[in-house]
């Protein structure tokens, strides 16, 4: 693809990801996005046919901006702890901050298509491979003995996601937190962080 091309296709998942975190799927139109951008409707179709393929773009471009996020804050000098706040941290900030999109893509999970449930079992498998770098450099430094780094961080990741459902005020949603809920369910995961390294260290 011509770089031109290239650029505006990044323009456009940049004011579609801005529409969609603000405005959710339902309320947002493909009119509205054109003219945000100043394109004719045209042009945004050339690049994506459909509102539902712009959205599958906008999801997998979110999925690789937390990984990218991540992994340039990971290095060998952390602590685990230290690491796995990170990776805890961002990951509360993006839900944050694209909490429309997010959601949406979550509580719709049996009506998406298997495309979009796809990238949300490759960004999972992302995460998962963020901690277990933390714990692979822990486990060369001697801060942690010898484990099952990709086992554990499994583990330890699925725990995370089940701390949700501690603070949930309505069960009826999925086990997707409301946006007011995020910073308790950061507070629990990061004790859970706690005791999980305290435990791998004996």
């Amino acid at each position: 693809m011509p770089k031109n091309a290239d650029e505006k296709r990044g323009k456009i998942l940049e004011v579609a990801k801005k529409r969609f975190a603000h405005y959710g799927l339902a309320k947002t139109t493909m009119a509205e996005i054109a003219k945000d951008l100043a394109f004719s409707k045209a042009l945004l179709y050339y690049y994506f046919p459909d509102k539902s393929s712009l959205f599958k773009a906008v999801v997998e471009d979110i999925a690789e901006e937390l990984k990218e996020e991540i992994t340039k804050l990971i290095h060998p000098q952390i602590t685990a702890e230290e690491g796995l706040y990170i990776v805890l941290e961002n990951r509360i900030a993006y839900l944050k901050k694209y909490f429309y999109i997010i959601e949406y893509t979550l509580l719709n999970r049996k009506d998406t298509p298997n495309d979009i449930n796809e990238l949300l079992m490759k960004s999972f498998k992302d995460q998962k491979d963020l901690v277990k770098m933390v714990l692979d450099y822990a486990v060369q430094s001697g801060e942690l003995t010898p484990i099952d780094t990709d086992e554990i961080a499994n583990i330890f990741l699925n725990a995370c996601m089940g701390m949700r459902s501690v603070v949930m005020k309505d069960f009826k949603n999925y086990f997707v937190p409301h946006k007011d809920e995020f910073d308790s369910v950061l507070l629990l995961q990061k004790k859970i962080a706690h005791i999980f390294v305290r435990g791998l260290k004996n």
